[in-house]
């Protein structure tokens, strides 16, 4: 019997695969199709979703299928600014861009060829999910393989990535709840020449015009995106023909300047499933939630489900945690999807606003409010943290992402400092706010639970001495101080997937903490 099966291969569910595969997980894929889709769908990802592919080890080897994402500027309806996305100061929180732009297969490509490393994984491509019945401790699974044979699988666990249509969501009969926002788009892909790069706009924007929203989107190289309402009176016919589409495309480039890439008519939706989960088998990706992408969360949500369901598969088919935790990923999940596509639906609102009144009215009252300058917002402040599942709710930071600075260890080269890191638990506290007695409370109470210590250094690290089970940091920055003393903190306990299981503000409270930790765990003494 398998660990986990995975049906659909797309980022999402190779995403899950490579965060399984990496620690040993044994791990089954299927899809229906043979290769990837080979036109860009998803256009953009965030640091969250670019922290998780260098867990996997891919952040070098996609470098060439993104760029560092655009500001971006919202239009109104006579060309005057409504609002800025900025981004945020440096030093960015991950260190990576706050946010990017890429190639969708290119992306998919690296995944794809990373994972054929990993040898817990296997990877059956050209075979449908014909059904799949549960049992106590085990799923089987009736597959339809590439040569029209049927074949049966057993795994302890089912992951549907299966997209919007998700047959396994359909199978366990789980509804979707609309966030009321369905409306008709056209997405037009184009590749411009290089010439004629120079008389776009240098930043994405959101036109917030009635009389046709739209949007452009700079991807990487030449690639740029455009979108734009599909109004009453439209065909979808025609208005993805050749003539139409040069005809929506006149105010921005003309024919011979750019070759159409791909254009695709959709609904942008904003829908949650209700359930994510259902005795063994989980639902991410497209298959648990569609959202609008006006702030380029949709690929980034799924990718976190992956990032959030991964750990705690693996803690459970390893033993290391009850069952139970498995519960957790809906409730950490769906509330933050929910929060975040409720606030693309307020963005898709106010750029597909289609009254002409009502839309001056809206523009004029953001002019009176932001003195003619727009409302600057910062995309990263928009995502909520968690506030229940695995984490102390109660506790400073709970449910937050933890920083990722350069630092230094044991050389004078600065790493990333994931790369520094196990994947499991970690206790990270501040050198100049613990003493050495402290410290050796500290570290014995984590490594009785298998805790990585990590110690953060101001200054310089000190010369090797004991508890060689310590990891010595020095950050070059101060993210991780100013991210603890912020919340008067000496340190944090983190969870595997680097979101924070709660704050410690002393020495006391950090042994009560590991004491929960261990409980919930149900780790022995």
């Amino acid at each position: 019997m398998h660990d986990v099966a995975i049906v659909g291969y797309g980022p999402v569910g190779a995403t899950l695969a490579g965060l399984l595969g990496k620690v040993g997980v044994d791990v089954l894929v299927f899809d229906k199709n043979h290769e990837i889709y080979p036109k860009p769908r998803a256009v953009g990802f965030d640091h969250d979703a670019m922290r998780i592919f260098q867990r996997i080890g891919i952040s070098e080897a996609i470098s060439p299928f993104i760029e560092p994402f655009r500001e971006e500027i919202y239009l109104g309806a006579d060309g005057q600014v409504l609002q800025h996305f900025k981004h945020m100061p440096k030093p960015y929180p991950l260190t990576w861009d706050p946010h990017f732009t890429c190639d969708q297969p290119g992306i998919e490509r690296e995944l794809r060829n990373q994972i054929a490393g990993m040898p817990s994984v296997q990877v059956n491509l050209g075979y449908e999910l014909q059904f799949f019945e549960q049992h106590p401790g085990s799923v089987t699974l009736h597959v339809q393989d590439k040569n029209q044979q049927s074949e049966k699988y057993q795994a302890k666990y089912l992951v549907g990535c299966d997209g919007a249509s998700s047959y396994i969501r359909n199978q366990l009969n789980i509804d979707l709840e609309s966030l009321d926002y369905d409306e008709p788009w056209l997405v037009v892909d184009m590749k411009v020449k290089d010439s004629c790069l120079a008389k776009l706009p240098v930043t994405n924007v959101q036109y917030c015009n009635p009389a046709r929203p739209s949007t452009l989107i700079c991807c990487p190289g030449n690639h740029r995106r455009w979108e734009f309402m599909t109004l009453p009176g439209d065909s979808p016919d025609a208005v993805i023909k050749e003539d139409q589409l040069w005809e929506l495309m006149s105010p921005w480039i003309k024919p011979g300047e750019a070759d159409i890439w791909r254009a695709a008519s959709y609904r942008f939706h904003a829908l949650v499933a209700r359930k994510w989960q259902k005795g063994s088998v989980f639902l991410a990706g497209d298959s648990a939630h569609q959202t609008p992408p006006f702030l380029g969360q949709g690929m980034c949500q799924g990718i976190r489900d992956a990032g959030n369901l991964a750990w705690k598969l693996e803690q459970v088919v390893s033993g290391r945690a009850p069952e139970s935790l498995l519960a957790t990923y809906e409730d950490e999940r769906r509330p933050n999807v929910v929060a975040t596509t409720q606030l693309a639906k307020e963005c898709g609102l106010m750029i597909s606003e289609r009254d002409f009144e009502k839309a001056n009215i809206r523009d004029a009252e953001i002019a009176v409010a932001t003195a003619g300058l727009g409302h600057t917002i910062i995309r990263q402040d928009l995502i909520p943290p968690f506030e229940v599942g695995f984490i102390e709710s109660d506790a400073r930071l709970s449910g937050r992402i933890f920083p990722q600075p350069l630092v230094m260890a044991s050389g004078p080269e600065e790493v990333l400092m994931d790369d520094l890191l196990s994947p499991r638990f970690h206790l990270v506290v501040l050198a100049n706010l613990i003493d050495a007695h402290e410290l050796a409370e500290l570290s014995t109470a984590a490594s009785k639970l298998d805790v990585q210590m990590v110690v953060v250094y101001e200054d310089r690290l000190p010369e090797k001495s004991g508890h060689s089970q310590i990891l010595k940091i020095k950050e070059t920055t101060s993210l991780i101080k100013d991210y603890l003393t912020a919340s008067s903190c000496i340190g944090a306990i983190v969870r595997p997937d680097h979101y924070v299981y709660c704050g410690i503000e002393n020495v006391k409270n950090g042994l009560i903490a590991l004491t929960l930790l261990a409980a919930k765990l149900r780790i022995a003494d």
